[in-house]
């Protein structure tokens, strides 16, 4: 050890994003050079930071980190003491312990046990295997849940002495799925907190952390079964913590992916506040428990319609056969990656990828089909948040008030019906699809840019699309595609967008041009008048640029 009360500092060292420094130090009236360590941490803490989490900590990781590794700590903690108690049962259900019991018995209910898992994995895997990266936060918690209530039936087996083979059947095939959708959403999770392409590093740490945790809690259970015995209570108390600890821990991370209740969330925000939200605003609001039950479709409840990305379109002409009304629509969306459309029976917006449709095109048209069932739903007065019962109703808002009075914007719907599952009666006319589209390319484009800036990741989705696709080669050999930018450009030859539309319905009537929204000649009139309609928005025209949420709110990953 050097003690040097003053010298020429030639070089200085640091350790990543850690407190470690180092000097390399030549003393006066030396040649040599003295290297001085500076390390504020204790030696104790330096070694457990090498150990047990990446290198480079905590600059090596997101920021979310830390907090999710604290919650997934704890849980792994109270879901190894219930594993043990539970496991106590397991082995006696077995016949451990029972002198009347053979080995052929144990082996033979061991094997059944083991082979309906290994089946259980096998149908889940393919049943779900795609759920799991759109909703990794849902299906970890749910992978926790389910792996307890497993251990409920395996520590309830004395109840079931006459089916203990059929009880561990059940229980091995819960725990066969907890496997796999465990195992996914860690790896979702840890691409996520690996943001320096570390991801076998962050892994290897995670997998060191709980081995040291399981270590602790198994010799916590052995002293409770020792101390206790196989107590209820506390196989009740350990279950309903690892609970609540998954359920922080889930919240706690901070996805930059959008998925599709992160992204309806977006929008929802964007149509009626005119701000991009920053992943962990829309985090923390996102729903994970109830989302995608029954009535309670986010999809379903936001734009009243629910949204089918991919799929064939074989589905759509078993429910519209006429070629008419695909010719119609493949016009519309020419010039397009996508096509839409809306099934109003069931109220579905089916949106038809083309093969060369990219990531940009596929949110495109998500967006574009939530703006679209959003319509569809004001022009057959069906009550939506985004415009019911609205005080100060935004531009989109008015937009949607507007077009329920416009006759040009709807055509009786063809399979309407009193039985079916909407009750709609209109369907959008070609001229409203076509004004629909020339607004999205408006504010899709705002949009994007504000997503980006707010800090989401653009490079990649987690929505949940099919793999069919519409080949361009077969639609250009029947409908010409002529591309041309008046096709999606306002007369004045500008692009328009919510507010700029409002804007100029205040314009005055005598003005050539003044307009409302008529998609063809940019003018609206309704039966019976003569002139044209007038709104007062003046004070909620939408700005040209998409606002962000307030520095202090924004927490980038």
């Amino acid at each position: 050890m050097y003690i040097i009360h003053e010298g020429e500092i030639l070089l200085k060292e640091k350790y990543g994003s850690t407190s470690k420094e180092r000097f390399y130090v030549k003393p006066p009236e030396q040649g040599n050079i003295v290297i001085v360590d500076d390390e504020k941490l204790s030696d104790v803490l330096g070694w457990f930071t090498r150990v047990f989490l990446p290198q480079g900590y905590p600059g090596s990781v997101s920021k979310d980190y830390i907090s999710y590794q604290v919650w997934d700590t704890a849980q792994a903690f109270c879901s190894t003491i219930t594993g043990i108690l539970a496991t106590q049962e397991v082995l006696r259900g077995v016949g451990v312990g029972d002198t009347s019991a053979t080995p052929l018995a144990a082996t033979v209910t061991w094997v059944i046990k083991d082979g309906c898992g290994h089946l259980g994995r096998i149908l889940f895997a393919f049943s779900h295997g795609t759920y799991l990266d759109a909703y990794s936060k849902k299906w970890r918690l749910y992978a926790d849940t389910l792996n307890d209530a497993a251990m409920c039936i395996e520590i309830a087996l004395p109840l079931f002495k006459n089916y203990t083979t059929f009880a561990l059947c059940v229980s091995t095939v819960m725990k066969a799925i907890v496997g796999v959708a465990g195992g996914a959403t860690r790896a979702a999770m840890t691409q996520h907190h690996a943001i320096r392409g570390n991801m076998a590093d962050v892994s290897a740490k995670d997998s060191a952390q709980e081995t040291a945790v399981n270590l602790i809690a198994s010799i916590t259970a052995l002293f409770i079964i020792s101390l206790f015995g196989n107590s209820i209570i506390i196989f009740i108390l350990m279950m309903i913590l690892h609970i609540i600890f998954n359920y922080f821990a889930v919240r706690a991370v901070c996805l930059r992916t959008l998925n599709e209740p992160r992204f309806l969330q977006v929008i929802d925000i964007y149509l009626k506040q005119e701000i991009i939200a920053n992943p962990c605003e829309i985090n923390r609001n996102e729903p994970i428990i109830f989302y995608q039950l029954g009535p309670n479709l986010l999809d379903l409840r936001l734009c009243g319609f629910q949204i089918k990305l991919g799929y064939s379109i074989k589905k759509i002409i078993n429910q519209q056969p006429s070629a008419a009304y695909l010719r119609k629509i493949t016009e519309v969306y020419n010039d397009k990656k996508y096509l839409l459309l809306p099934n109003i029976s069931k109220r579905k917006m089916y949106v038809l990828l083309k093969d060369e449709a990219v990531i940009d095109d596929i949110l495109c048209s998500y967006f574009h089909a939530v703006l679209l069932s959003i319509i569809v739903c004001a022009i057959n007065d069906y009550p939506l948040s985004i415009y019911r019962n609205s005080v100060d109703p935004r531009p989109f808002a008015q937009v949607c008030h507007t077009l329920q009075s416009a006759e040009w914007s709807r055509e009786p719907a063809e399979n309407s019906n009193s039985s079916s599952f909407s009750r709609f009666q209109y369907e959008p006319s070609q001229d409203l699809m076509i004004y629909v589209d020339k607004i999205v390319q408006k504010e899709w484009f705002r949009i994007r840019r504000g997503l980006a800036h707010t800090g989401w990741d653009l490079s990649k989705h987690l929505l949940m699309v099919d793999e069919w696709r519409v080949c361009c080669q077969s639609i250009a050999n029947t409908i010409p595609i002529e591309k041309s930018l008046d096709t999606i450009r306002h007369p004045s030859g500008k692009m328009i967008s919510f507010g700029e539309i409002l804007e100029e319905f205040e314009m005055d009537e005598s003005s050539d041009k003044a307009f409302t929204i008529e998609p063809e000649y940019s003018t609206m009139k309704l039966p019976g008048r003569s002139k044209l309609i007038k709104l007062e928005t003046a004070e909620c025209q939408m700005s040209n640029e998409p606002e962000v949420a307030p520095s202090d709110q924004i927490k980038q990953d």
